[in-house]
């Protein structure tokens, strides 16, 4: 009994951690909006996208943890290769670390 109130409360803390990334994430300076999209158990779908850039990128979740989702994406426009690790910071704020070619630590923002 004991193992499966540790079970229940585990899923039940990671489940509602996975629903604080859910919502459409804006960063300074940039023409893209990141839509994330969750159920009860995972992070199901990132996808950016930008009007101006007439482009949309659709990230490949490669590992997720309570507060954190890391994808892989391919640009075409730039030819850019990238692994991309999001992590809450709080409720409207997401750290986010490009690696690859190109490296750079942004701050995301919940529209």
């Amino acid at each position: 009994m004991k193992k499966l109130f540790i079970v229940t409360l585990f899923a039940t803390l990671f489940s509602n951690a996975q629903k604080e990334f859910q919502g459409t994430w804006l960063t300074p300076g940039s023409s893209y909006e990141t839509i994330i999209l969750a159920n009860n158990n995972s992070v199901i779908d990132i996808i950016s996208y930008s009007f101006k850039e007439s482009s949309t990128l659709i990230e490949t979740i490669i590992a997720q943890t309570k507060n954190t989702i890391t994808t892989i994406v391919h640009n075409p426009k730039n030819g850019y290769k990238l692994k991309l690790k999001y992590k809450i910071i709080n409720k409207n704020t997401l750290e986010c670390v490009f690696t690859g070619d190109h490296n750079e630590t942004l701050i995301m923002t919940k529209k």
